[in-house]
């Protein structure tokens, strides 16, 4: 399979201002592509932003697919 455009982000806490006021639920990381990749080669790219951006420290993962009709 054939993924056309991709976008992975990582939503945590972030720490806004001198008093350090939390706000939750805010993208702490993100990589997005409008380059093709394969499904395969994916998995792959997914599993090392996990490993990178997230240290093993146990996220949950939500995917949503969505398939458009070719133009």
């Amino acid at each position: 399979m054939y993924i056309e455009e991709y976008e992975i982000v990582s939503l945590g806490t972030k720490y806004i201002g001198k008093n350090h006021k939390e706000k939750k639920n805010q993208v702490v990381a993100r990589m997005h592509s409008d380059d093709g990749i394969h499904s395969k080669e994916f998995l792959h790219l997914l599993e090392n932003f996990d490993d990178s951006v997230h240290r093993h420290t146990g996220k949950n993962c939500k995917i949503t697919v969505e398939f458009k009709d070719t133009e």
